[in-house]
């Protein structure tokens, strides 16, 4: 693929995912990094926010910020570890899993909205070229030294 072919490539994908991620929030109340921690709090009973941060990959100080604000809402409580009282533990209340089966449902409805246009044909092809992304993103490094600059 030409220089040209993959840096328009690029900006397409950049810009699919800016526009993704505000549609998603405008349609559903809920924001990517959110939709994370709660998909990962969902499959755990109870997590140390330090363990969810580092599942979750997202920026710590973003991390505590959203927990802080979900527990004002009713939808987790945090408590202290028994163990080791430096722990901070996070589970989801009643509340907050009834809150995400809510939220799951406007998440397929939006998704079954965003892929109306696309035959079963398409779909399947479309999670194959995604899913072969990801598998790259995953085997690639980032080829850079950290001091280095990003070329453009």
């Amino acid at each position: 693929m030409s220089s040209c072919q993959t840096k328009d490539l690029l900006y397409m994908l950049i810009h699919l995912n800016k526009q993704l991620a505000c549609r998603f929030e405008a349609d559903v109340g809920l924001s990517p990094n959110r939709l994370e921690l709660l998909c990962r709090l969902s499959r755990e009973e109870e997590i140390s926010q330090s363990e969810l941060q580092k599942a979750v990959s997202i920026d710590p100080a973003a991390v505590t910020r959203h927990v802080q604000q979900m527990e004002a809402e009713g939808i987790l409580v945090r408590t202290r570890s028994n163990e080791d009282n430096r722990i901070t533990l996070v589970r989801l209340t009643e509340q907050g899993k009834d809150w995400i089966d809510n939220r799951s449902r406007e998440k397929d409805q939006f998704m079954e909205k965003l892929q109306e246009q696309l035959s079963a044909e398409d779909r399947q092809e479309l999670i194959r070229l995604l899913s072969s992304l990801a598998r790259s993103m995953e085997s690639v490094g980032s080829g850079r030294k950290t001091d280095e600059p990003i070329q453009k």
